[in-house]
């Protein structure tokens, strides 16, 4: 009779520990997802700030063509 208890308490133990590893697998997942989501996003704005960067680039070197070498202001 004591080794039904025993089984019965293991098994209840075993249960519990599948259900707190199904529900730690869909934090996981979930939190896998969110990451994948934010590395999405840093990436866009990585590729504006280079694109904001290229045009200020630009802009400051038609500035400069505009001007002769006396002109330029370097105080940027």
């Amino acid at each position: 009779m004591q080794s039904m208890e025993i089984t019965e308490a293991l098994d209840s133990k075993i249960e519990k520990l599948i259900r707190d590893y199904e529900r730690v697998k869909i934090e996981n997942d979930s939190l896998i997802q969110e990451l994948n989501e934010l590395k999405n996003l840093n990436d866009e704005l990585t590729r504006n700030n280079q694109d904001m960067l290229l045009r200020i680039d630009s802009a400051i070197t038609l500035k400069k063509g505009n001007k002769s070498d006396s002109e330029i202001d370097f105080s940027y």
